[in-house]
């Protein structure tokens, strides 16, 4: 097997990864395998989004969600500056999965200012792996797709036994410093990766020069990984991942975090042999710990102190692997568990009167069961059929006596669920010509309701102004979904079209009960989580990558989304059609590059979700690169200027419409060793 390691600018960071990592691309096309190294491997083939995310990651000054709201399937959800909440074409919260190394991991948060991205920095990230339709619940039963991000892994390295990277940069826009190391060793069978990134960002400044409010963040992160190489097949491997954040502003809402803080931990084993019927597996377990506490104290004219803390554990594990039945068919499967318990509660300091206290999610366990299968048969040398199933027995429960007691208020006599999950699909790839493929899907699946959507006890959103309740008899969402792509490929040019329709029942929304009274000062009103009949969303993708020569790479993805009630009332959350073009010159160790951003108005918006127009946009951003070497260091530097004509805009899923970062000037420099 050939391996090819390069460093990569991208946050000043570098990664290294092994080439087996990559043998599982065998899968269909709607499992988009995203490698964050240059690697060559011998008969496996690139998908564009690879080529898309390589292309997009150069930029030194790009985190994690920037590359992930380029990707033409994603969008995010922002509240601030820190912590948005990704989408995948329109579906979000429950009805995706966003997993860490296959991981399922559940925020603390009730605002969810904490999704699982944010615990997973650039520097200790291996790859992106991004499923919709037809493989999209292969990790858990999904209606919406699944964001697994990979951990990167420590090397044995061949020359050395110790190699390092050391990164710092900044930006003007929001006067934030960014400081990140890596440190990799190995002897004999042992290899152990470090790695720390610390992040600063006060208030930033939108387009015109006006500072946002509440918009800071400080966080530090930091991994260690061991590895130990039992044999040529057979490797043993221990992760922990810890994130810790204060002082965590959002301009959205009524509060912001005073602490956040994750501890992920995992121990596995891995073993390829290419020459047997099973060629590869793996087996982890794995717990992590999630504490969230909201903070009111620096907001002005607050008339009632709360703390608001939250508590999420999971433990769990799974068993994965893939064998050849013969020379045209393969199968992969998959059995995993887990168990998460989650706890939130509010008290509420009212001058001259004894603290209230109340539980805002319920002490509630849910337990989640799962088996999981997709096979593979190439029918001819043009034509492949897949077909994946799942199931998963969904159990949740209500774990004290006071959980049990609130939701009782509301006449449920028991909220505990014991639920079957059931998801399939069929997927056909037929090769037209020797560079043009054509691939459609058809695929049923469902997902449970959330535990806000299960147990919430008046949970404030700020988007409609809002209190929800939660609704524990809620039936299961579920969606008919149809995938239908085609993929261009000539030397090294790719275009790539997606159209995609799914038709949901049983959507889950929220409907304004008059018969309830509000608790948060100054709600519109309170909510109760209801199912309505059916409701649909469909759109399109498309992406290419074009190189007219060998120093000039031009990129463009566009994006487009629409969704409907029952009543054809548009869903909230929709965004409208994105286009991002970029183009780099890159003759030698200097690159140049300019890109465009453009959105159009978002005039189908849900007015009964607190939703209103938005403007379209247009963006314009410019980057410069420079790589050397210093005896036997590597120094690469990065400067560039985004929002060049500081342009005062926001995105439609910005939660009130607060402005983004205007012009910023960054500069990143990044030594390997």
């Amino acid at each position: 097997m050939k391996k090819t390691f390069l460093f990569i600018l991208l946050l000043s960071y570098c990664w290294h990864a092994k080439a087996q990592t990559y043998i599982s691309q065998m899968s269909d096309d709607s499992s988009r395998i995203v490698a964050l190294n240059e690697i060559i491997v011998n008969s496996i083939q690139k998908n564009p989004q690879h080529y898309l995310v390589r292309f997009f990651k150069a930029n030194s000054a790009a985190t994690l969600e920037d590359i992930l709201s380029r990707l033409p399937e994603v969008s995010l959800i922002r509240r601030g500056s820190y912590g948005m909440e990704p989408s995948i074409r329109s579906f979000s919260g429950g009805q995706i999965n966003v997993l860490v190394d296959g991981m399922r991991i559940h925020g603390a948060c009730t605002d969810k200012m904490d999704p699982a991205t944010i615990y997973i920095e650039p520097i200790n990230l291996e790859n992106l792996q991004v499923q919709t339709t037809a493989s999209g619940f292969m990790s858990g039963s999904t209606i919406g797709g699944t964001v697994d991000m990979k951990m990167a892994e420590p090397d044995f390295l061949q020359n050395k036994k110790l190699t390092g990277i050391v990164s710092s940069g900044y930006q003007s826009a929001a006067k934030s410093f960014f400081e990140s190391a890596k440190l990799n060793y190995s002897s004999n069978r042992w290899a152990f990766r470090a790695s720390g990134t610390y992040r600063k960002s006060n208030n930033y400044r939108s387009g015109g020069g006006e500072e946002i409010n509440f918009s800071q963040y400080e966080k530090l992160n930091y991994s260690l990984s061991a590895k130990f190489q039992q044999n040529n097949n057979t490797y043993i491997k221990a992760d922990l991942l810890a994130d810790d954040g204060w002082n965590i502003g959002y301009p959205a809402l009524p509060m912001d975090v005073g602490l956040a803080t994750a501890r992920i931990a995992s121990v596995s084993i891995h073993h390829s042999d290419f020459s047997k019927l099973i060629y590869k597996w793996q087996m982890k377990v794995y717990a992590n710990k999630i504490s969230h506490f909201m903070d009111d104290t620096k907001r002005p004219f607050v008339p009632i102190h709360m703390d608001m803390p939250g508590l999420s554990k999971t433990f769990g594990a799974f068993a994965e692997g893939e064998m050849k039945l013969n020379k045209k068919q393969r199968l992969s499967v998959r059995a995993d568990g887990s168990s998460t318990y989650l706890s939130a509660s509010m008290t509420m300091y009212q001058p001259g009167q004894l603290p209230m206290y109340m539980l805002t999610w319920p002490d509630n366990r849910k337990g989640q069961y799962g088996i999981a299968a997709s096979w593979i048969t190439e029918i001819d040398s043009t034509l492949k059929l897949q077909l994946t199933s799942r199931a998963d027995i969904i159990t949740y429960s209500l774990t004290s006596t006071a959980a049990k007691d609130q939701v009782s208020i509301f006449g449920y006599s028991s909220a505990n669920r014991n639920d079957l999950l059931k998801n399939i699909s069929t997927q056909l790839s037929k090769k037209i010509t020797k560079k043009l493929k054509a691939t459609g899907s058809i695929s049923y699946s469902e997902r449970m309701p959330t535990a806000s959507e299960l147990y919430g006890f008046y949970l404030f959103n700020n988007s409609d102004g809002f209190d929800y309740i939660g609704s524990p008899n809620l039936k299961k969402e579920n969606s008919w979904q149809a995938d239908a792509s085609i993929l261009y490929t000539k030397g090294r040019n790719r275009v790539q079209f997606n159209y995609f329709y799914s038709r949901l029942a049983n959507y889950i929304m929220g409907k304004v009960d008059p018969t309830l009274s509000t608790m948060t000062i100054g709600a519109n009103g309170v909510k109760s989580y209801i199912n309505i009949s059916k409701a649909s969303i469909s759109g399109f993708e498309a992406s290419a990558f074009l190189k007219p020569t060998v120093d000039l790479d031009i990129v463009s993805t566009i994006r487009y989304t629409k969704g409907k009630d029952a009543e054809g009332n548009p869903l909230p959350f929709i965004a409208p059609f994105k286009n991002l073009t970029s183009l780099r010159y890159q003759p030698g160790i200097i690159s140049i590059q300019l890109e465009s951003e453009t959105s159009l108005q978002q005039n189908k918006v849900s007015y009964l979700a607190g939703e209103d127009q938005t403007p379209a946009y247009f963006l314009l951003h410019t980057r410069l690169g420079y790589a050397t070497s210093i005896r036997k260091s590597s120094v690469e530097l990065q400067v560039g200027v985004e929002n060049i004509f500081d342009k005062k805009y926001y995105e439609h899923l910005d939660w009130g419409n607060i402005s983004r970062p205007g012009r910023n000037i960054y500069a990143q420099v990044k030594i390997g060793f």
